[in-house]
């Protein structure tokens, strides 16, 4: 199977799947986690207030935003440095997993 532009095609491919509705959802969930250590760090102790996540929300929310988008931008520079033929295959390898073909 071979893709006209494969650079733009893998670019795109990427990018749509880094902004998706479960890549976002994990980001968060990681992202939460961190959070959570930071502000309560002897909370797996049993010590300290519980978590308060309606505090979280918005700032996770924005710093998940500024994650994916940073992964998205750096990314793209990778698919720019890499060699031709490794992009043809893995925008291949995008098309493949998007149509569901082995």
């Amino acid at each position: 199977m071979l893709v006209a532009d494969p650079s733009a095609t893998l670019e795109r491919k990427v990018r749509d799947r880094v902004r998706d509705d479960e890549t976002h959802r994990r980001v968060a969930h990681v992202l939460t986690e961190v959070a959570v250590a930071a502000i309560h760090p002897a909370r797996h102790l049993g010590l300290g207030r519980s978590e308060a996540g309606g505090m979280l929300e918005d700032p996770i929310e924005r710093a998940t935003q500024a994650a994916v988008e940073t992964l998205i931008a750096h990314l793209g520079e990778l698919v720019e440095s890499l060699p031709r033929p490794t992009v043809e295959q893995l925008a291949n390898e995008q098309l493949a997993a998007e149509f569901g073909i082995e």
